[in-house]
């Protein structure tokens, strides 16, 4: 099951573009993790930010199709810094957000 069924029953992953935000917990900050969730979305193609957040976790935010973020969370254990670990990650779709262009790493 893809992470998207648990929202869209019965639809086809793809289609219209989606915002959405996604915190990881966990040891996410001061090993590489942001850089290389910028790596993983510019690979995909998905436009975005990632950025650290007071109290240790980091925000990503992401904008694409369903079936790109849903390849993203797939991947993201897997192709994250071998010094970071993702305890948890907390999802939540956006709305009204302007077309993002390219991915960046805010500081």
């Amino acid at each position: 099951m893809s992470f998207f069924d648990k929202f869209h029953k019965n639809k086809k992953e793809g289609g219209s573009m989606e915002t959405w935000k996604l915190t990881a917990s966990g040891v996410v900050q001061g090993v590489g993790f942001r850089w290389s969730v910028a790596s993983l979305a510019q690979n995909l193609g998905i436009p975005g930010t990632v950025r650290n957040n007071a109290g240790g976790s980091v925000t990503i935010t992401l904008q694409g199709n369903k079936g790109q973020i849903n390849e993203f969370i797939k991947d993201l254990p897997h192709k994250i810094s071998p010094y970071a670990r993702i305890a948890n990650i907390t999802t939540e779709k956006l709305s009204n957000v302007e077309k993002m262009h390219g991915f960046h790493v805010l500081y």
